[in-house]
């Protein structure tokens, strides 16, 4: 396929992804792991204001000065991952995990990284071990939701999110994740009216409305999925997505997994 469907792909793979990321910067795991310093707040203030190249450097100087701490740990896999830097965010989160195993915090943080660098089933096998440990925790829950939608277990996820939602009924990484794995298994019309009520919330952003096109694009309904494109991006841009969206179409109807498209 060309430079169109890398585009939609793109697209597709950062809608799987919303609400893991909704999250992943409001605190994080840090709190109660171990470590403190001026360099860990420092950090913490760099990583909130989305400057993740500072935030790592500030988080290494925090390990070069307590290496036994976890803390700065956790903080460099979760500034790597804003770098895109999959394989080294990994690395520091795998040592994390080993030095305090099990611990559903730093696995959650491990199973978002593995999820942006597209091992979902690594995250899930995590989140898995999280969840038992840590069962009524929201994001753990969301999480695991997305790493089934991405291996195009749309009906396991949709489970997982109507348990989360049980608990939480308002919760919008919920509703939002429902919506779109709903859109990803066929049945676009629950997709639709879901997405299209949070689009209208104050906590709706970009990322929703990308949703809701693309479960737009999924029910052929090329025309509303450029109205809700066309507030965030430019002609071209609606255009290559509306393209994508008629290849995930096709798929859909020749009964073809669209979870894991890469």
């Amino acid at each position: 396929m060309g430079a169109t469907s890398a585009r939609g792909r793109s697209h597709l793979l950062a809608a799987l992804a919303a609400a893991t990321f909704l999250t992943a910067c409001s605190g994080g795991p840090g709190a109660g792991i171990g470590g403190s310093g001026s360099s860990m707040s420092l950090a913490e203030k760099a990583m909130s204001a989305g400057d993740y190249g500072t935030a790592a450097n500030l988080y290494q100087q925090a390990f070069d000065a307590n290496p036994r701490s976890v803390d700065p740990l956790v903080g460099l896999g979760r500034s790597y991952t804003g770098l895109g830097q999959f394989s080294r965010a990994e690395q520091a989160l795998l040592e994390a995990n080993l030095r305090k195993p099990r611990n559903p915090e730093i696995l959650l943080e491990l199973s978002r990284t593995q999820l942006a660098g597209g091992k979902p089933q690594a995250a899930l096998t995590n989140l898995e071990v999280a969840s038992k440990r840590a069962p009524k925790n929201i994001q753990i829950t969301t999480a695991r939701g997305i790493a089934l939608d991405r291996l195009s277990r749309h009906k396991e996820a949709q489970t997982v999110y109507r348990e989360g939602l049980a608990r939480n009924p308002t919760d919008f990484a919920l509703l939002s994740n429902l919506g779109l794995s709903l859109g990803l298994s066929g049945q676009t019309d629950e997709g639709i009216r879901i997405l299209s009520e949070l689009s209208r919330d104050n906590a709706s952003s970009a990322r929703t409305r990308g949703n809701l096109a693309l479960v737009y694009g999924l029910a052929g309904k090329d025309r509303e999925a450029a109205a809700t494109l066309s507030r965030d991006l430019s002609s071209q841009q609606v255009q290559s997505n509306l393209a994508y969206y008629r290849e995930l179409r096709a798929l859909l109807k020749q009964g073809k997994p669209i979870g894991n498209v890469q």
